[in-house]
């Protein structure tokens, strides 16, 4: 079935609520969705609802919600800190993530960083980001549209680390693999902080901050990744630990 969002929207069984005005075209002169047919709305902050159309035309269209979808949401609440990439590589990066259950996506500038742009051109990038989110989140049937916050400065980022368990793949870490230290139990708060760096890797400064700021520096395995596949490595062996991709025995 089609899946839009209406985030914030209170869904409520038995309801009739309008699809959000950028997706009634699409909806209507797109996917040529009449009365009687089925679909999914979702509020974006994890709850989904079965819905049959009741009204349609090209300025409106009235969906009747029905019956509430299984949550699909992993108990880990994964941020990614993904210092920026070239050309459309934050585009992939952001779209995986998503799709393998990362609640927030923090983009950040650090020493290796290639597009540093001005604030207006970080903006239009964070939109178009957003609409990667919510095109990713419909494909693989998420209610929960996870956040992206505007470019921060490597700096900036540090302070949050606190207490909560972080991870910062780096390929001049030999010793200390991601993999083993998932064999813990997982922390008690279920938060989880991941670092990757751009295409040149982070500076051994940035890497001596984050670990002074709680981050422990982990490699991904014997070979050296592209920084678009190190993000879905490391949130990937991170679910598989802690989350929702094993299935049956997961390490909590």
């Amino acid at each position: 079935m089609h899946y839009f969002f209406l985030k914030g929207e209170s869904l409520v069984s038995g309801a009739e609520v309008n699809l959000a005005s950028r997706d009634i075209n699409h909806a209507f002169k797109v996917l040529r969705l009449r009365p009687g047919d089925n679909l999914v709305i979702a509020d974006g902050l994890g709850l989904a609802r079965e819905g049959e159309v009741v009204i349609s035309t090209s300025s409106e269209v009235l969906v009747r919600l029905g019956s509430k979808l299984p949550n699909s949401e992993s108990p880990l609440n994964i941020t990614l800190f993904q210092s920026l990439t070239k050309g459309d590589k934050m585009d992939l990066i952001v779209r995986q993530a998503v799709e393998l259950g990362v609640n927030r996506i923090v983009p950040f500038k650090s020493e290796r960083s290639i597009p540093q742009r001005n604030e207006k051109q970080d903006q239009k990038r964070i939109e178009r980001w957003c609409s990667k989110v919510r095109s990713a989140a419909a494909q693989c049937r998420r209610a929960y549209l996870p956040d992206v916050e505007p470019v921060s400065s490597f700096k900036h980022i540090l302070p949050r680390i606190g207490n909560v368990k972080a991870f910062v793949p780096w390929e001049r870490e030999k010793a200390v693999s991601l993999a083993g230290l998932l064999k813990q139990p997982c922390p008690t708060g279920k938060a989880v902080f991941l670092f990757v760096g751009p295409e040149g890797g982070f500076e051994k400064s940035e890497i001596e901050a984050l670990q002074e700021a709680g981050a422990e520096a982990v490699h991904l395995g014997p070979r050296v990744l592209r920084t678009e596949t190190a993000a879905a490595a490391a949130i990937a062996l991170v679910q598989s630990a802690w989350g929702d991709l094993a299935g049956e025995g997961v390490n909590v």
